[in-house]
């Protein structure tokens, strides 16, 4: 049963980190730590922070002690590319490419101190840990009220709206309106040859 920590979106490159992360892979905790705090790289201090909160999470959720760990594995993956532009001759811009990634830490038990005893307890606790995330949420009062709405809408059948007597003598009055034949205006030939009849008689 490993006890892993993430560290999500570090505005380091993923080439860069897996070359700290070969140093203390398979190494005991203090081994581990020791060798992160030799480095004087900002990547290698939140490396062991990193490495400093699985321990805190195997020592508080599953009772282990950090002198019987060691460091299992270390996955990094590339995370989200931040794209900016620098300014260059001639009106030009190249691209700078902000690469960030993901780093999971995984601790287990050494060889050594491992026991059936102690796997079960582990995975006992791990399975509860699992079953209070996975607790339904309570709906809000807002959202039920909509769902009764929505029921009730389904089990009425449905009416069209009643019409009141303004709006009916509104109707027909439009439709009178409608029914009346449009004038048209007489157009410039139209008068232009009305005015030659004239002139001829």
């Amino acid at each position: 049963m490993s006890v892993t920590a993430k560290l999500k979106f570090l505005r380091v490159s993923p080439f860069k980190v897996r070359k700290y992360a070969q140093l203390f892979k398979g190494k005991p905790i203090e081994e581990a730590k020791a060798i992160l705090a030799y480095y004087p790289s900002p990547t290698c201090e939140s490396i062991l922070k990193l490495l400093n909160s699985a321990v805190a999470n195997a020592e508080n959720n599953f009772d282990m002690d950090s002198e019987t760990m060691f460091v299992r594995n270390v996955l990094v993956d590339g995370g989200p590319t931040y794209k900016r532009m620098r300014a260059r001759a001639r009106g030009r811009g190249n691209q700078i490419l902000k690469r960030t990634c993901h780093v999971i830490i995984e601790l287990d038990l050494q060889d050594k101190f491992k026991t059936k005893a102690a796997e079960a307890e582990m995975e006992a606790k791990a399975a509860k840990l699992k079953h209070r995330a996975a607790k339904p949420v309570k709906a809000d009062a807002k959202t039920e009220k909509a769902e009764k709405h929505a029921a009730k809408a389904k089990a009425s059948p449905e009416t069209k709206p009643k019409r009141s007597a303004a709006t009916a003598d509104k109707a027909a009055i439009t439709g009178a309106e409608a029914e009346k034949p449009k004038r048209s205006r007489p157009t410039k030939k139209a008068v232009e040859s009305g005015e030659d009849a004239k002139r001829e008689e």
